[in-house]
C-alpha cells in the first residue's frame, strides 16, 4: 500500500472515529393544517444556535454529542414547541415527530417533557384525518401487536375489509374485478387466471409499512376501482442503522408430526418454492399424439415420459417455521441523505386436513312439495398442503436539497405442493364409490422494481413514479386419478377407470404469465402564499400482456373395463402396464393441443387528470374529472376453429369520471366529509375472450364473452369523523353504490357445469360503517369497527339461457316458497366485526393483544336453476391472542408467543333452501395453531 493510500485510510478511520462519538436526533414535522411536512421548520438547542431545518418533506436530522438535550421547534405564526429530556446516545438516533399547528393569542408554546417516539398507528390517522379522500388502514405497529405473519391475515382488520378464500380482499363486500390492489401506488398483476383481483396472501407483513385502503374516489386515482383501492406500502429504510433477525416456529396438533400427512415426491427445489423442471411437460406441447389403434410407437415413448408417480403417499409433517432478516441505515451529509433497506424472509408451512368434506346437493325434481335436498355427489377424505413462501425486498433512496430519488426491488416466490385422498359417492350417474387422489403443484411469483422521483421547485412540486412487474402462476404436471371402487360377490374389490363407472385419470399444465407497465406523473401547483389551496393535473399509463396456456390429456387403458387389483394409482405406469405396440395392451396417453384452452391479450389504459383543493374557512373541496381511454386486444379462436381472432381490438373505450370530495371541519381534530364519485370495471383477458376452458380440478367448463361490456358505478359518501386524542378516534360513514351494467359469473342453464361472465341491470349496494379506538392511561388500549351492508341483483334481468333467473326460481319453487325479485351480490356479507384490546407497559417492553374478527354468513355460489340452491359462507370466528416481552438490559431481544383460532372454528360452505336442513358444500377444521418467535436487534 503506497503513501497516499495509507494517508487517505488513516484520515478517513479518524474522520470516521470522530463522527461515530456523535449521536442524531431524526424526525418529522407535521403540519397538523394539512398533514404533510412542514418545510423550512427548525429544530435547534435551546439558548444555542445549533440547530437544522426541516427539508422539503418535513424530514430532519441533528447531529449531536451525546447528552440530554431541550429541543425547541419553530416556524414562523406557528406555535412554538419545545421538548424536555431528550437523550442523545453515542452513535444512535433517537426519533422525534412533532406535530405543529398555527399559533393563537391564547397559546403560542407547547412545553413537552420527555422522549418522544414515532408510533406508525399515530401517524396513519394523522393520514386519515388529512386525506383529500375518505380513507382507513393498518400500520406496521398493528401488524406486531397482532401477530399477523401476513397481508391476508392482518388486513381484515381495517374497517368494511373481508378476505375470501384466504387469499382475495373485499371491501365494503365488493371484490374481484371491484377491488383494486396497488403496490406502493402502482399497478401490479393478478395471480389468478379465473379472477381479477391480486392473491395478497404472498404479501408477508414483514416487508409492510402501511396498508392503506381509499373508499372514495379522487381523479388522482385510477378509475377501476369500486369497494375501494387498496395500497400495499413496503418499507423504505430506517431513520438509524438497524438489524433485525428473527424465527419462529408453529404447532398444530392436528396438522403437525401426522404420520397420515399426505405428499409426493419432491423436486430438488420445492423448498425454494419452486419447481425444478421435473414437472415440465415432457414433451412439445404441439405433438400430434396418434390414435392408440394406429400402433404407433410414438405414444408408448410419450406415455413413458411422464412422471410414474400418481398416488399420494402417507408421511410425516413438520412444524410450520420462519426465518427472516431485515438491515437499514441512513446515512446523513450536509447537504444529502442516504438511505436503503433489505428484508428477506422464508417461510415453510405445513396443512393437513382429515376430515375434509365436500357435497354436491339438488332439489327434488319429481316432487315440489318435498323441501329436503337430494344428495348427489359427496367427497370425503383428506389433504395435505406444504406451502414455501419466500421473499426479498432491496429499497433505496437519495436526497439532495429539493430533490429525491428512491428504488425498489421485490421479489415474492411461492410453491404449494399438494395431496389428496378422497373417497368419491356419484349418487347422479353412475351410483359408484370413487377413489379419488390428486397431486398438485402451484407456483406463484411476484417480481417488482419501482424507481420514482420527487422534485420541490419554488412554484410546483413533481412527483413521478415507473414500476415494472412480472407475474406467474404455473401449475405443472396436476395429476388426478378416479378410480371406481367395485365390490365383487365374495367381499374382495377390484377397481377400474372405466369412465363408464366414474373413472378417470388425467394429467394437466396450466401457465400464467403477465407483464405490466406502469407509469404515473402528478404535479401540484400550490395557490397562495399558505399553501393550503392547489391545483393537481398528471397521467399515467398501464399497459398489460398477459399469455395463458392449458395443456389436458387423458391416461387411458386398451382395455378400460378390465380390472386394477389395487387401490393404487402407481400402477398404472408400472413399466409392465404401459401399452406396447407389441402387446397392444396398457395404459397410454391421449388428448391433444386444444387452441380454446389457450389465449394471448394485452391492453393499455392512458389516463389524464385535472383536480382543484381549495380551503374556505373551515370547508375544504377536492374536484375535478379524470379521462381514461382503454384498449384490449386478443388472440385465440374457439373449440372449432369457426371462429379465430388475431390481436384483436375487443375494447375501445373512453371514459370520463367525475369526482368531488368535500370536507368540513367541525373543530381542529372533527371532520365531515361527503363525496360523490364515478367509477367503472372492465371486463378481465379471460372475460372478455371466445376461450373455452376446463378446469379438470372443479369440472367447471370456463366460456369467455367477447361482447362483455365495461361496469360504470355512481359512489356516494358521507363521514364524520372525531380524531380526539393521540391515537384514539370515533367515525361513522354511510354510503351507497348504483352499478350500471354489473358483471357476474353465471351459469347455463342446460349445463349447469358450465359457466360465463355476463353484464347484470339494476344492482346496487349501500352500507354503513362504525370505527371507535381509545387509549387509558394505565396502558390499556381498545378498539372495534363494524360494517353493515345490503345489496340487491334484480334477477328479472339477469338472464340464465332463454330465461331469467327469477323465472328460474319460480320454476324450482317448493310449495308455499315465495320467490324474490332480488337477491343480494355474490360475496357480499350483511356484516363485519373486528375489536381488540391491547395492553402495553409504560417501557412498551411487554405487550398482550387480543383480537376477534368474524363476517356474517354471505353467498357464495348462486344457485336458482338446474334444481341447484344457492351456497352461503357461514361465518368464522377468529379470536387470537399474541404477547411479546423485551428482554436484556438494552431490550434488543423480543420473545413472541401467539394462539391462533383459540374457539376452533371451522370453515363450512352450506347450501341453504327454503324449509330445508342446511347441507355441507365444503367444510375444513384448520384447528388451534400456537406460535412462539423470537427476534434479536441489534
Amino acid at each position: 500500500m503506497n503513501r497516499k493510500r495509507l494517508l487517505f485510510l488513516l484520515i478517513f478511520l479518524v474522520g470516521f472515529g470522530a463522527h461515530a462519538q456523535k449521536g442524531f436526533v431524526r424526525g418529522k414535522i407535521i403540519d397538523t393544517e394539512t398533514g404533510e411536512g412542514l418545510i423550512g421548520a427548525t429544530v435547534s438547542m435551546q439558548g444555542t444556535s445549533t440547530g437544522t431545518a426541516a427539508d422539503w418533506e418535513g424530514n430532519y436530522s441533528l447531529t449531536l454529542d451525546p447528552g440530554t438535550y431541550t429541543l425547541v421547534f419553530q416556524f414562523v405564526t406557528y406555535k412554538t414547541i419545545t421538548i424536555q429530556g431528550v437523550e442523545v446516545k453515542e452513535g444512535e438516533v433517537t426519533l422525534v415527530d412533532v406535530d405543529m399547528s398555527p399559533a393563537d393569542t391564547e397559546l403560542q408554546e407547547v412545553v413537552i417533557t420527555g422522549k418522544v417516539l414515532k408510533d406508525s398507528d399515530v401517524g396513519l390517522l394523522t393520514v386519515q384525518k388529512k386525506s383529500a379522500s375518505l380513507v382507513d388502514g393498518i400500520s406496521s405497529q398493528t401488524f406486531r401487536r397482532a401477530g399477523d405473519s401476513d397481508l391476508s391475515s392482518a388486513i381484515k382488520k381495517v374497517t368494511g375489509v373481508s378476505v375470501q378464500g384466504g387469499r382475495y380482499v373485499y371491501v365494503r363486500g365488493l371484490g374481484d374485478r371491484y377491488t383494486r390492489t396497488t403496490l406502493n401506488s402502482m399497478s401490479i398483476p393478478g395471480l389468478d387466471p379465473e379472477r381479477n383481483d391480486v392473491q395478497i396472501d404472498i404479501f408477508p407483513t414483514s416487508i409492510l409499512e402501511n396498508v392503506v385502503v381509499y373508499k372514495t374516489f379522487t381523479p388522482d386515482l385510477s378509475g377501476d376501482f369500486t369497494g375501494g383501492t387498496v395500497d400495499v406500502q413496503t418499507k423504505s429504510f430506517p431513520e438509524e442503522r438497524k438489524t433485525t433477525i428473527s424465527f419462529s416456529m408453529g404447532y398444530n396438533p392436528s396438522m403437525h408430526f401426522n404420520k397420515d400427512f399426505l405428499s409426493y415426491e419432491a423436486g430438488k427445489t420445492d423448498w425454494l418454492g419452486f419447481d425444478d423442471g421435473t414437472r415440465d411437460l415432457p414433451f412439445d406441447r404441439n405433438t400430434e399424439i396418434p390414435n392408440v389403434v394406429l400402433k404407433d410407437p410414438v405414444v408408448e415413448s410419450l406415455t413413458r415420459s411422464l412422471n410414474p408417480r400418481m398416488a399420494a403417499q402417507p408421511t410425516t409433517s413438520f412444524m410450520n417455521s420462519s426465518f427472516s432478516i431485515d438491515h437499514g441505515n441512513q446515512i446523513s451529509t450536509d447537504k444529502s441523505t442516504f438511505g436503503y433497506g433489505i428484508i428477506l424472509k422464508y417461510q415453510n408451512n405445513y396443512e393437513y386436513y382429515d376430515n375434509l368434506d365436500f357435497g354436491r346437493y339438488q332439489l327434488d325434481p319429481l316432487d315440489n312439495s318435498s323441501t329436503e335436498m337430494i344428495p348427489i355427489v359427496g367427497r370425503v377424505g383428506a389433504l395435505g398442503n406444504n406451502d414455501v413462501l419466500w421473499s426479498g425486498l432491496i429499497s433505496g433512496a437519495y436526497k439532495r436539497g429539493k430533490h429525491e430519488f428512491a428504488i425498489s426491488l421485490l421479489q415474492i416466490q411461492n410453491g404449494i405442493r399438494g395431496a389428496s385422498n378422497l373417497t368419491n359417492f356419484d349418487r347422479e350417474e353412475t351410483g359408484q364409490e370413487i377413489n379419488e387422489q390428486i397431486l398438485t403443484y402451484t407456483q406463484r411469483s411476484i417480481s417488482n422494481g419501482i424507481l420514482s422521483g420527487k422534485h420541490n421547485f419554488d412554484h410546483f412540486r413533481i412527483n413521478w413514479s415507473n414500476a415494472y412487474t412480472r407475474a406467474r402462476i404455473y401449475d405443472p404436471d396436476f395429476r388426478i386419478t378416479k378410480m371406481a371402487v367395485i365390490e365383487l360377490s365374495g367381499g374382495d374389490y377390484i377397481y377400474s377407470i372405466n369412465g363408464g363407472q366414474g373413472g378417470n385419470v388425467g394429467r394437466f399444465w396450466r401457465d400464467l404469465n403477465e407483464t405490466n407497465e406502469n407509469f404515473k406523473l402528478d404535479i401540484t401547483v400550490p395557490l397562495g402564499e399558505s399553501g393550503n389551496n392547489k391545483i393537481k393535473v398528471g397521467g399515467s399509463a398501464l399497459l398489460k400482456w398477459r399469455e395463458f396456456t392449458t395443456d389436458n390429456y387423458n391416461l387411458n387403458r386398451t382395455n378400460s373395463s378390465d380390472p386394477i387389483p389395487a387401490l393404487d394409482p402407481d400402477f398404472l405406469l408400472r413399466d409392465d402396464q404401459v401399452w406396447t405396440p407389441d402387446s397392444g395392451k396398457g395404459t397410454y396417453i391421449s388428448g391433444n393441443y386444444e387452441a380454446a384452452n389457450n389465449y394471448d391479450a394485452k391492453s393499455s389504459v392512458l389516463g389524464s387528470y385535472a383536480m382543484a383543493d381549495l380551503k374556505i374557512s373551515k370547508l375544504r373541496a377536492i374536484f375535478g374529472a379524470r379521462i381514461e381511454i382503454s384498449n384490449m386486444f386478443y388472440t385465440g379462436e374457439n373449440n372449432f376453429g369457426t371462429v379465430i381472432y388475431d390481436n384483436e381490438k375487443t375494447l375501445d373505450e373512453t371514459d370520463v369520471l367525475p369526482s368531488a370530495n368535500l370536507v368540513y371541519s367541525l373543530t381542529e381534530n372533527m371532520n365531515l366529509r361527503a363525496s360523490y364519485g364515478k367509477t367503472l370495471a372492465r371486463p378481465s383477458f379471460k372475460e372478455k375472450s371466445i376461450a373455452q376452458v376446463l378446469d379438470p380440478i372443479t369440472g367447471l367448463f370456463y366460456n369467455g364473452n367477447i361482447d362483455l361490456e365495461e361496469t360504470h358505478i355512481d359512489n356516494y359518501d358521507l363521514r364524520w369523523e372525531n380524531f380526539f386524542g393521540r391515537g384514539e378516534m370515533v367515525s361513522v360513514s354511510v354510503y351507497y353504490k348504483q352499478f350500471d351494467k354489473h358483471i357476474e359469473l353465471t351459469r347455463f342453464e342446460s349445463e349447469p357445469r358450465q359457466v360465463q361472465p355476463r353484464n347484470i341491470a339494476g344492482s346496487f349496494v349501500y352500507g354503513a360503517e362504525v370505527e371507535f379506538r381509545k387509549n387509558f392511561v394505565n396502558g390499556f388500549s381498545v378498539g372495534a369497527n363494524a360494517s353493515f351492508t345490503k345489496s340487491e341483483v334484480d334477477i328479472t334481468k339477469v338472464y340464465v339461457g332463454n330465461r331469467t333467473e327469477y323465472e328460474a326460481r319460480l320454476d324450482q319453487a317448493r310449495e308455499g316458497e315465495t320467490v324474490d325479485k332480488v337477491r343480494p351480490m355474490a360475496g357480499q356479507a350483511p356484516f363485519l366485526v373486528n375489536t381488540y384490546v391491547n395492553y402495553s407497559d409504560k417501557t412498551g417492553d411487554t405487550n398482550f393483544n387480543l383480537s376477534y374478527n368474524v363476517q356474517g354468513s354471505n353467498l357464495s355460489v348462486v344457485g336458482g336453476q338446474n334444481l341447484q340452491p344457492d351456497v352461503y359462507i357461514l361465518p368464522f370466528h377468529s379470536l387470537k391472542f399474541t404477547a411479546y416481552r423485551n428482554l436484556g438490559a438494552e431490550k434488543k431481544s423480543r420473545i413472541t408467543f401467539q394462539v391462533d383460532n383459540i374457539l376452533n372454528s371451522k370453515k363450512e360452505e352450506v347450501y341453504k333452501n327454503y324449509n330445508a336442513e342446511d347441507r355441507t358444500y365444503s367444510l375444513y377444521e384448520p384447528g388451534r395453531t400456537f406460535k412462539i418467535g423470537y427476534s434479536y436487534t441489534f
